[in-house]
């Protein structure tokens, strides 16, 4: 499901939260990214891959689901995921 940067966030997570959501989002559109606020002061950032990952794509460290406590956690960890995708991808055309 690929939803509008404005779905999936309450009315009170504030416009920072909407912000950070939509960097996220227009930065990794290979992940589903979702803001999920927990209570008062409180979230989970979470993000799915759009596509299934092979065993050689898992070997090398590449995670279906990440999340953090925060926008910045998620954002690391996604760049994370994003130069494990891509030095897979650079060595598979190499060879």
């Amino acid at each position: 499901m690929i939803d509008t940067p404005a779905e999936g966030r309450a009315e009170s997570d504030g416009p920072l939260a909407g912000r950070q959501l939509d960097a996220l989002r227009t930065t990794y559109p290979a992940w589903e990214i979702q803001h999920l606020p927990e209570g008062p002061g409180q979230a989970r950032w979470t993000a799915r891959l759009r596509r299934p990952i092979t065993a050689q794509l898992r070997a090398v460290g590449v995670q279906e689901h990440v999340a953090g406590p925060d926008a910045f956690t998620l954002a690391s960890a996604l760049a994370h995921q994003a130069a494990l995708l891509h030095n897979r991808r650079s060595r598979t055309w190499s060879t």
